[in-house]
C-alpha cells in the first residue's frame, strides 16, 4: 500500500544534514533552489502503508468497535463453537485491545529512552486544567468510575497515539484501520442485528445502540472518503466503497454521525488544495445522491422522519432531551464557573426528568463533550480544551501539505463534531487520539524546525548549505 504525493523536496539531505554530491553540483548551479520550506512533510515522493503500521495502530482505535463486538455477543458464540461452550469472559475483546496497548506503549516508548513524545505539551497542559475538576468531585457510583478512567485508560490511549502515530505511514493507517473496522461493523449488524431496534424499522448492531453502530460505520466512510481522495490507485474502490458504507449508516436512524461526516468532508476540501479538491466533488455528490436516494426509496417512513429534524423539522423526543441537557448545562456553568466536579453534572439535573437504566442513575451527563468539560471541569479546564483544539487547528493549518495529517485531522472532526451530541469525556476518547495524532506531527515539525550544525533548516526553514567534504580541503 503506498500513498503518492504529487512532488518532493528537489534535495534530501543525508543523515548528517548535508546534500550528497550530485544534488551539491546541482545546488551550485541554481543556488536559489536550495531554501525548502521546513513545512513540507514527507521528504519522500511514496508514504507506504504496510501491514504492520496498520497493526500498530489498529489497539488505539480499536476500542469501540471491542466493547461494542463484545456487547454483541460475537465473541462469546465463537468461542462455543471452537472450544465446545466454554464460554470467555464477558469483555474479552476490551481486555484484549488494553493489554495490546500497554504493550505497546512499554515497547514503544523503552526503544525512544522515555523520552517525551512530540505533541504532548497540549495534553499536559490539558491535564493540568484538569486537576480543579477532580478536587470537586465526589466519590461514589459514575463520577468515581469517571474519575479513574480519566486517570488511566483514557491517558493511556493519547500516549500510545503521540508514541505511534508519529510519521506519514501510521497517520495514513488510520484510515485504513477505520475503513476496515467501519465495513466488519456494517456486515455484522446486517447480519446479526439487535431485534429491539428491527421494530423500529432501524438496522444497529446487537447488544448496542444506533448512535454507536452508526459512529463505527461512520468513522470508516471517513476513512474511505480519504482513501479516494488522497490515494490515486485506490481512488475509484474507495470512493464507491464510502458511498456503499453510507446505506447502512443511513439505515442505523443516527443522525449525529450524518453531520459529523458531512463537516469532516467540509475540512477535507478547505484543508488540501489543487486538482484533489475537485476530486471530492463526485464523491460528495454521490453521497448525498444516495442518501436522498435511500432516503425517499429505502428507508421506512418511521425511519426518514428522524432525519426531518436535520433540515427544520420538528424535535423528536430524543432531539429536546439534549437540547434541554445542553441548556441546563449552559445555565449551571455560568452560575457556578468553577465547575461541578467531574461526573457531577446528574446532581443538578431535575429527577423524573430523564428515563435512566437501573443502577445507572447517577450517570447522566450533557452530551456534549465543550459543556461537559465547562461544567464539570469548570472554567481552567474549558481554557484547557480550547487551547488544545486551538493548538491542533493551527498545527493542521501548517502541515496541510502533509496529507496524512489531513486525513488525521478529517478523523477528528468527524470525532469532535459527534461528541457534541451524545458520550462522555471518557466515552469520545477517540478525540483526544486523533487530535494527539496531529499534534505528534506538529511536533515532529518543529524537532525539524530547529538549527542543526550539521545543515538542518535555520529559524526561516532554509536548508543550510553545507559543502561537501572534498570542498573543506581545498
Amino acid at each position: 500500500m503506498s500513498v503518492g504525493h504529487e512532488s518532493s523536496p528537489p534535495f534530501v539531505p543525508d543523515r548528517a544534514g548535508r546534500l550528497a554530491g550530485r544534488q551539491w553540483a546541482m545546488a551550485e548551479q541554481r543556488p536559489s533552489t536550495v531554501r525548502l520550506a521546513a513545512a513540507v512533510a514527507p521528504a519522500t515522493a511514496d508514504v507506504r502503508v504496510g501491514a504492520r503500521d496498520v497493526a500498530m495502530v489498529l489497539p488505539v482505535v480499536a476500542f469501540p468497535a471491542a466493547t461494542a463486538l463484545d456487547a454483541s455477543g460475537v465473541p462469546t458464540d465463537l468461542a462455543g463453537l471452537v472450544f465446545g461452550g466454554a464460554a470467555p469472559p464477558g469483555h474479552v475483546l476490551l481486555y484484549v485491545d488494553l493489554a495490546a496497548l500497554a504493550v505497546l506503549i512499554v515497547v514503544t516508548w523503552a526503544i525512544r529512552g522515555f523520552r517525551a513524545p512530540a505533541g504532548a505539551l497540549p495534553f499536559l497542559v490539558l491535564f493540568l486544567s484538569f486537576l480543579p475538576g477532580f478536587a470537586l468531585t465526589s466519590i461514589g457510583g459514575y463520577q468515581s468510575g469517571k474519575t479513574l478512567q480519566m486517570l488511566t485508560t483514557t491517558p493511556a490511549f493519547v500516549v500510545a497515539a503521540l508514541l505511534v502515530v508519529d510519521r506519514p505511514a501510521r497517520r495514513m493507517a488510520l484510515l485504513w484501520a477505520s475503513a476496515g473496522i467501519g465495513v466488519f461493523v456494517a456486515l455484522l449488524a446486517m447480519v446479526r442485528p439487535d431485534p429491539a431496534y428491527q421494530a423500529l424499522d432501524t438496522v444497529v448492531l446487537a447488544g448496542t445502540v444506533s448512535i454507536t453502530t452508526a459512529r463505527l460505520i461512520g468513522y470508516g466512510v471517513v476513512g474511505l472518503l480519504c482513501l479516494g481522495v488522497l490515494v490515486r490507485r485506490l481512488r475509484l474502490v474507495a470512493l464507491l466503497g464510502a458511498v456503499a458504507l453510507a446505506v447502512p449508516l443511513l439505515m442505523t436512524g443516527s443522525r449525529g454521525p450524518l453531520v459529523a461526516l458531512a463537516l469532516a468532508g467540509l475540512v477535507l476540501a478547505v484543508t488540501i488544495s489543487g486538482a484533489r479538491r475537485w476530486r471530492l466533488l463526485p464523491p460528495l455528490a454521490g453521497l448525498v445522491g444516495v442518501t436522498a436516494l435511500t432516503a425517499a426509496t429505502v428507508l421506512p417512513e418511521a425511519l426518514t422522519s428522524r432525519f426531518a429534524v436535520l433540515w427544520g423539522g420538528p424535535l423528536d423526543a430524543s432531539a429536546e432531551i439534549r437540547v434541554m441537557l445542553s441548556r441546563l448545562a449552559a445555565e449551571v456553568f455560568l452560575e457556578r464557573p468553577l465547575g461541578l466536579g467531574w461526573g457531577g453534572f446528574g446532581s443538578v439535573v431535575p429527577g423524573g426528568s430523564l428515563i435512566v437504566l437501573p443502577g445507572l442513575e447517577d450517570a447522566i451527563y450533557p452530551h456534549n463533550l465543550p459543556l461537559e468539560v465547562a461544567v464539570e471541569g469548570g472554567l481552567v479546564a474549558l481554557a484547557g480544551l480550547v487551547l488544545l483544539l486551538v493548538t491542533a487547528g493551527r498545527t493542521l493549518w501548517r502541515c496541510r501539505t502533509d496529507l496524512s495529517v489531513v486525513a488525521a485531522a478529517a478523523l477528528l472532526t468527524f470525532a469532535f463534531v459527534n461528541s457534541l451530541f451524545s458520550a462522555d469525556l471518557n466515552g469520545n476518547y477517540l478525540v483526544w487520539v486523533f487530535a494527539a495524532a496531529v499534534l505528534a506531527a506538529g511536533g515532529q515539525t518543529s524537532r525539524r524546525d530547529r538549527p542543526d550544525r550539521a545543515g538542518g533548516p535555520d529559524w526561516a526553514g532554509r536548508m543550510a548549505a553545507v559543502p561537501p567534504p572534498h570542498a573543506w580541503a581545498r
